[in-house]
């Protein structure tokens, strides 16, 4: 289980997914707990990383809001969804995962892109061509 209470960071798109590839390999499950922040005009309310390794590894996604995080209402959440044993999750009625956007994302800006600048030594995305090196590697642009 991997519960997150901040705003997903580009840079750190690639470890967290090797870290998802390497529990698919393995037939590790991720599940996630998204908490987003109370304020309304502050944070994101979902985390497109998260809910990419949740649905690849076949997991469980939750983004508790509102009531469900107040008093003991999140720790009944958190036992009831993410401590069922993956047998027994077949029978139980589990938040499913709708739409997962698996849209490209700059690693500078964090922007949602169609059309990108892939560094060829760390499979970085960048909306605009990086000058002389990868900002994520350190690799020569050529």
């Amino acid at each position: 289980l991997v519960v997150q209470a901040s705003d997903d960071r580009s840079n750190d798109y690639n470890a967290f997914m090797n870290c998802a590839f390497g529990a698919i390999k393995h037939n590790i499950v991720i599940d996630g707990c998204f908490i987003p922040s109370g304020n309304k005009n502050f944070g994101s309310k979902n985390s497109s990383f998260l809910e990419q390794a949740c649905d690849r590894t076949g997991g469980v996604y939750l983004a508790p809001s509102g009531r469900a995080q107040v008093g003991a209402a999140l720790t009944e959440i958190l036992f009831s969804i993410f401590l069922a044993p993956l047998g027994a999750r077949t029978c139980l009625n589990l938040p499913a995962i709708n739409k997962v956007d698996f849209k490209a994302r700059c690693f500078e800006t964090g922007e949602t892109i169609d059309k990108a600048y892939v560094c060829n030594q760390c499979l970085s995305i960048f909306k605009n061509c990086p000058t002389e090196i990868c900002p994520t590697c350190g690799a020569d642009i050529i």
